[in-house]
């Protein structure tokens, strides 16, 4: 989707983000949500709910800097509900760029989704679904068809998914059948749309839980020079050692860059293996004021 400012165009900008236990200080007696409340030992609160929803608004706009243009399309993982994604585009300065948002609820038992807000003002949801994964309980793999509402542009046929495979929870060999199943469901999905239409842009973004991410049919999208990688060459660090399991993937014939978003703000020093790491939230029960355990990826689409 091409816009002009001034006598230059731009493309369009897509964020992927785990935002890492997005939730509202309110008990779900339907969802394992207990310890995000204020009286349970991680003391959530609403100015704390707040001051993380304000983070993550911050962190969106901010990757408007990276190539000039505020992000067109966000996908998010980890929000507990409906009422957490209202509140981010309605009551931060997101507000003011007038962003759309697509959520459904999924049987996954801590009462996490997926999430993907639009930029009202350059694009529509033509198309919304919710894919079920069978035989495990997770979340949902999100659908969403959108179109430029003017005339044909990069934008139009779009079809985006937005995914947060099984978690490593219980080993990672314990779990690969989870993470297969859900990588089935969304192989056949992608597959289908290629066949009906071999022309159609498809992005693909999430948390895959997997350093070796990937998804038949699809490229991943080549490096940006100017990529944060000297400070932050995964998206996740764990015991001293970046990951990158966040990912894109993208019709081939989509020319496209890539780039993990590290600005210093989603940082901290890492004490214990040196260097830095994602300021998150919490460390273990004692809060720390950070915003996730992952860094955003960012996906530049130039036609």
């Amino acid at each position: 989707m091409w816009r002009e400012t001034g006598a230059a165009l731009v493309a369009m900008v897509v964020m992927f983000w785990n935002v890492e236990n997005f939730f509202d200080p309110f008990d779900d007696p339907l969802k394992n949500d207990n310890e995000f409340t204020p009286g349970a030992v991680r003391h959530w609160t609403w100015p704390r709910f707040e001051a993380k929803r304000d983070g993550i608004a911050q962190a969106i706009l901010a990757a408007g800097d990276v190539w000039g243009e505020r992000p067109a399309v966000v996908g998010l993982a980890e929000v507990e509900n409906r009422m957490v994604v209202s509140q981010l585009v309605r009551e931060t300065p997101l507000a003011e760029l007038d962003y759309g948002f697509v959520h459904r609820s999924s049987p996954d038992e801590r009462g996490i989704d997926v999430a993907l807000l639009y930029r009202k003002d350059l694009l529509r949801v033509v198309q919304v679904d919710s894919l079920r994964v069978p035989g495990t309980v997770t979340r949902d793999i999100l659908y969403v068809a959108l179109r430029s509402p003017g005339p044909a542009s990069l934008a139009e046929g779009l079809h985006v998914f937005v995914v947060h495979f099984p978690s490593k929870r219980g080993g990672a060999r314990a779990s690969d059948g989870r993470r297969s199943a859900a990588q089935a469901v969304l192989e056949r999905a992608v597959d289908s749309l290629q066949t009906a239409d071999p022309s159609g842009r498809i992005v693909v973004m999430g948390d895959f839980n997997n350093a070796d991410g990937s998804v038949a049919g699809l490229s991943s999208p080549p490096r940006d020079t100017l990529s944060d990688a000297p400070t932050a060459p995964g998206t996740l660090k764990y015991h001293g050692r970046w990951e990158q399991i966040d990912w894109f993937f993208v019709s081939p014939q989509l020319e496209t860059a890539f780039r993990i978003f590290a600005p210093p703000f989603l940082l901290e020093p890492d004490g214990a293996y040196l260097g830095k790491k994602p300021r998150r939230t919490y460390s273990g029960p004692r809060y720390n004021g950070g915003l996730s355990d992952h860094l955003p990826v960012l996906l530049r689409i130039n036609r």
